[in-house]
């Protein structure tokens, strides 16, 4: 999982380009669609621990902002696949390889499922 989501950030930084300073907080952002658990990918302005109000934004309208997650991670529970998405963020946030995408000068990094609370990476 650790080496699509790199392979993702990094071919998001090469269609849409380095983001902007305002930009201070990213959201890996869970959803179920028809297709399947996906995760995606949206930047803000503002960031607060104690609001995540910050995190509503509309959804992507580029396919390329969303990564399919694997088959074998379809069957899983949405708590299953809430708990492998931190996992790996976190493990490559700690192993320094988010600072080697285009979320590297982020204040701030969350993920979870839209309708739920937000985890904090970073």
């Amino acid at each position: 999982m650790k080496k699509e989501i790199l392979n993702w950030l990094k071919n998001i930084e090469q269609q849409d380009g380095t983001p902007p300073a305002e930009v201070i907080v990213f959201n890996f952002g869970l959803l179920e669609s028809d297709g399947g658990y996906m995760m995606y990918l949206v930047g803000g302005f503002e960031y607060s621990e104690e609001d995540d109000n910050w995190a509503i934004f509309d959804l992507p309208t580029k396919d390329y902002r969303y990564l399919q997650f694997p088959d074998d991670m379809q069957e899983e529970s949405w708590e299953n696949v809430l708990e492998i998405a931190e996992t790996a963020l976190k493990e490559l946030e700690k192993e320094g390889e988010l600072n080697k995408t285009l979320v590297r000068k982020a204040q701030a990094l969350t993920t979870g499922f839209d309708d739920g609370d937000l985890i904090k990476i970073r």
